[in-house]
């Protein structure tokens, strides 16, 4: 199976095919900030959306890999970007190393780079605050996102496993039969942002399901932050958790820096070594033209050569010199010789 990396990301929707951005009317003034209708009955706000986020073909690389962003689409969450690999965000799965540059950037800014809160708000919803993490989601709406179809209750946990571990590492899933709900962990903080934008609002039913063709008439799950467990010993090992998870952040950032920095250096020596080794090079080269005249059949090794062979053949008594050496008759040049050479 080929990873995300080897690959672009696909366009999920049509821009003809996004819905409008304002709610169905429910009352009589449109709140701006809050994305919803007052003054009216609110009606039922929950249903199943028509766009769902399928992780391993709509994966893939886009602009955002190339320009070193960090932070994900929200819309690829939602399984409803009309961009593609011309999208300047990520389109992928929350990693390890995607955790890790994230918690070395910011603590204020969630995955999608939307500003968290000092609080939660009362409802659980929204971004979520920036004072704890959070790791756990409140899972609701069981039944209504099965369409009321009658499960068991470890086959309603394996369906809930099944579609949320497509969003990052679970550490562990609760069923709660008799409060039709269930609380997800996962091992990072990253992916419980992820999962909770891209869960909402989806149905449970598989497309095995006699029921699948109608799923839309369903409410839709509804995916929230939990609150703290007030068990003594849940608190005592969630801070012990969160201890490991700190630790293994500057394992991590310390490893990072050592590859970077051995890396640098090794870089460094080599760019030193290649320069002073071209440096020298240069230099031999200068000396042997400033010493040595080449191309006039007067230096070089074999003129020198020549030389040596000269002194010792030469001068029998009489002065006179080998003519088969091809050197004229006349005195040895002096300065051309050294001591060794003398017998």
């Amino acid at each position: 199976m080929k990873s995300w990396k080897d690959r672009f990301a696909k366009v999920q929707v049509k821009e003809s095919e996004l819905p409008s951005s304002i709610p169905a009317q429910t009352g009589l003034t449109f709140n701006i900030w809050y994305n919803k209708w007052s003054q009216g009955f609110g009606g039922n706000t929950r249903f199943v959306s028509p766009f769902v986020l399928q992780p391993q073909p709509h994966s893939g690389k886009t602009r955002g890999d190339n320009d070193g962003q960090l932070f994900f689409c929200l819309f690829f969450a939602k399984g409803m970007c009309c961009l593609g690999r011309k999208c300047q965000y990520l389109h992928h799965i929350p990693g390890e190393d995607d955790v890790g540059k994230l918690a070395l950037r910011t603590e204020v800014l969630d995955c999608f780079g939307r500003e968290k809160f000092a609080d939660y708000r009362e409802d659980m919803g929204g971004v979520g605050s920036f004072r704890k993490k959070n790791k756990t989601l409140y899972i609701g709406g069981i039944d209504g996102a099965l369409n009321s179809k009658h499960l068991k209750p470890a086959q309603v946990e394996s369906r809930i496993r099944f579609v949320f571990s497509r969003l990052g590492d679970i550490d562990r899933i609760r069923y709660v039969e008799d409060k039709n709900c269930a609380f997800v962990k996962f091992k990072y903080q990253a992916n419980a942002e992820f999962a909770k934008e891209s869960m909402s609002n989806q149905t449970l039913l598989l497309p095995s399901d006699k029921e699948w063709d109608g799923r839309r008439e369903g409410t839709g799950l509804l995916v929230k932050w939990a609150n703290e467990d007030p068990d003594p010993a849940a608190q005592r090992r969630l801070q012990e958790e969160q201890k490991i998870e700190s630790l293994n952040m500057m394992v991590r950032l310390i490893k990072s820096n050592s590859s970077s920095n051995a890396a640098t250096m090794v870089n460094e020596e080599t760019r030193k070594r290649s320069n002073t080794k071209a440096a020298s090079e240069v230099s031999v080269n200068n000396a042997k033209k400033r010493l040595l005249p080449i191309d006039n059949g007067l230096g070089g090794d074999d003129f020198i050569e020549k030389l040596k062979r000269l002194k010792k053949s030469t001068n029998n008594g009489d002065g006179s010199s080998d003519s088969s050496l091809g050197v004229v008759d006349g005195p040895l040049i002096d300065y051309l010789s050294s001591d060794a050479d003398e017998e």
